[in-house]
């Protein structure tokens, strides 16, 4: 039942999508991220049931990485609060100006950004979630790095690897990724449903 209710929010959200092909060097599973929301006419692919073995349902970041049209950012970039998705084009760390140094030193040769997220209007618990594998550290006071309250990760989905979730004051917020083995990674930052 639960399988089938999931199946059904992809189909939903994503009605009208088309499949991405992967960036280079990613390997093919990754590229059947886009195939999870086919247009309304043809059956939706099934979600690797790997993807539903989080500590909490990602369902809705699943849709927002497989729908057409994902923003592009650039490190640096601020999002805005109603853009719940995006990709984020890297840079090798050493390129990387980190406004608060990444509690987990980046291994050589791994990418970075630095994403800015506008003040949240009420605090409360959001989640920051990644397609692919890396480091994750926020800040609300461009100084110090926040702890997560919790997270979940999963190496066997093949379109989400981890989410963290995080107290967010009334401050605007920055997010740090390091040590990404790819130049682009696909994240989304969200209030806990």
């Amino acid at each position: 039942m639960r399988r089938a209710l999931l199946g059904l929010a992809l189909v939903l959200a994503g009605a009208g999508a088309r499949a991405q092909p992967a960036p280079e060097g990613q390997a093919a599973p990754e590229s059947q991220a886009g195939a999870a929301a086919r247009p309304a006419s043809g059956p939706a692919a099934p979600v690797p049931s790997a993807c539903t073995d989080f500590a909490w349902s990602l369902m809705r970041e699943e849709a927002w990485f497989a729908a057409p049209g994902l923003a592009q950012v650039a490190s640096g970039d601020a999002v805005r609060a109603e853009m719940p998705g995006a990709v984020l084009a890297l840079k090798p760390d050493a390129e990387v100006a980190f406004p608060v140094s990444p509690s987990k030193v980046p291994p050589p040769g791994s990418y970075g950004g630095v994403l800015r997220f506008p003040a949240p209007i009420q605090p409360g618990i959001y989640q920051v979630t990644l397609s692919d594998e890396a480091w994750i550290d926020v800040s609300q006071d461009g100084q110090t790095t926040r702890p997560p309250m919790a997270h979940t990760l999963n190496p066997a989905c093949p379109t989400l690897r981890k989410s963290l979730r995080y107290q967010f004051g009334t401050a605007p917020v920055i997010i740090e990724i390091s040590g990404a083995k790819r130049d682009t990674i696909k994240i989304a930052i969200a209030p806990v449903e």
